[in-house]
């Protein structure tokens, strides 16, 4: 495929785009917000020119970028955050808001991209992980505006997805100044793709370096005292849907032989997330279910202590994952029992939580793969290897607090990643002349 075919495919299916941002919109209310931002027609009059624009996909994204722009601002870099997901535009808002406007990026149409950048007009543009939309690099090469791919990752189911585009994809590359790869396996395969080795730095995972939020370990700590510290509490961190039959049935395989063991799930999408009913409850309505075992997160008060009989809480808010994995003594991490790719596994180990995962990691492979080498992960395939996980170190207090530590260890012996890449991007897109002159016409006009 050519640019121009890609891009005059992109125009024809605007109209499919429109029905699929109001598809969205009827799924999910949230999706509603904004919806101008994502034709180019957003409010930036608050944004400083000249900003570096800094674009994450969803909550995962904007996470692994956090060290980096924690790191950004002690230089006192102007800074513009985009992501594609209502999620994620809060775990941005709520970390940031104060002092950097996020709003939600352009979708990867010509003019939408053009209006877009008429009124940002950024010095540069780091694009998190893997966020390669060919109209989006096309128009900032053309603009001259230098562009760095961060935390960047390319599986090799990826890198096949785009060679099916032939040169389509190196052609927009070309103007890609840094790529700061997670692993030299990403940076190989960004090679083959046409990108010249020296643009390409092995700059290690920035997740590695993410801090933890002392407030939410409080209040996780908190939490704890409510439960009780005499339950076995575990974590469905970021679950699926899809998971969701196979952690119930491991939650109930567990309770026969502890009574009082206590699930907290913490679904991926809350708002459209629905707790399986069991069998024996299959036709009561929703509300008895919860009130036999099931309690809402948002009705938990801290001045009450968790009832017995509740042996399931459903997390229905947004950015308290920590307070909850605080709380707990194990955390099954989801979207690895479902054909998703997994989530980040990180969060829990930085808490020295033992960490259960399902076979499919494709996201995290190198995360995986370093916290199974050094015991901090147990794989799990099914319900019932869940549970048996779950009971095992239930039953070993030392092997638990082992499991946990060795988690927390590799963590702490892998950080370094956001000075590695401030020094690639030091030495490539913010040492250019055209960085440096927006950057220097910009504070002339403040």
């Amino acid at each position: 495929m050519t640019v121009t075919s890609y891009q005059l495919l992109s125009r024809l299916l605007r109209p499919l785009v429109h029905a699929y941002l109001s598809w969205l919109g009827r799924k999910d209310p949230a999706y509603r917000r904004g919806v101008g931002e994502r034709w180019g027609r957003g409010d930036y009059r608050s944004v400083t020119q000249g900003s570096i624009w800094i674009h994450a996909a969803s909550v995962g994204e904007v996470r692994a970028a956090q060290p980096l722009i924690d790191r950004l601002r002690e230089e006192h870099l102007p800074l513009f955050i985009t992501t594609n997901t209502p999620t994620g535009r809060q775990t941005a808002e709520d970390r940031y808001g104060a002092d950097i406007v996020v709003r939600f990026p352009p979708l990867d149409v010509p003019d939408a991209i053009e209006r877009f950048l008429d009124k940002l007009r950024p010095s540069a543009v780091l694009f998190v992980e893997l966020e390669l939309w060919p109209n989006r690099l096309i128009a900032l090469a053309r603009r001259n505006i230098p562009v760095a791919l961060v935390n960047a990752r390319l599986s090799q189911t990826s890198f096949r997805r785009y060679a099916r585009f032939g040169r389509l994809m190196s052609q927009c590359l070309e103007g890609v100044a840094c790529i700061a790869a997670q692993t030299e396996a990403d940076g190989e395969r960004y090679r083959k793709m046409g990108v010249p080795h020296q643009r390409i730095h092995v700059t290690g995972n920035l997740k590695f370096d993410q801090s933890i939020n002392d407030h939410q370990i409080r209040l996780g700590r908190v939490l704890r005292s409510q439960i009780g510290r005499d339950r076995p509490v575990w974590v469905a961190a970021s679950l699926r849907q899809a998971e969701a039959p196979i952690v119930r049935e491991a939650h109930e395989l567990l309770r026969a032989r502890y009574p009082n063991a206590l699930l907290i799930a913490v679904p991926r999408h809350p708002g459209q997330f629905m707790w399986p009913a069991t069998e024996a409850h299959a036709h009561d309505s929703e509300r008895s279910v919860r009130d036999r075992h099931l309690l809402i997160a948002s009705e938990l008060h801290d001045d009450e202590p968790l009832a017995p009989v509740t042996s399931v809480v459903i997390a229905d808010t947004y950015g308290e994952m920590i307070r909850f994995l605080s709380a707990a003594d194990i955390a099954f991490v989801g979207g690895t029992l479902t054909p998703v790719g997994g989530h980040n596994p990180l969060e829990p180990a930085s808490l020295a939580k033992p960490i259960l995962m399902g076979p499919d990691v494709t996201n995290f492979r190198q995360i995986d793969g370093f916290l199974g080498e050094c015991g901090g992960r147990i794989r799990v395939h099914s319900a019932t290897e869940l549970s048996d996980a779950l009971m095992s170190l239930f039953r070993d207090s030392h092997h638990l607090a082992e499991v946990g530590e060795n988690a927390r260890r590799l963590v702490e012996e892998h950080g370094g990643a956001t000075e590695r890449t401030m020094g690639a991007l030091q030495g490539t897109i913010f040492a250019d002349q055209r960085f440096l002159t927006v950057v220097s016409d910009s504070q002339k006009t403040r």
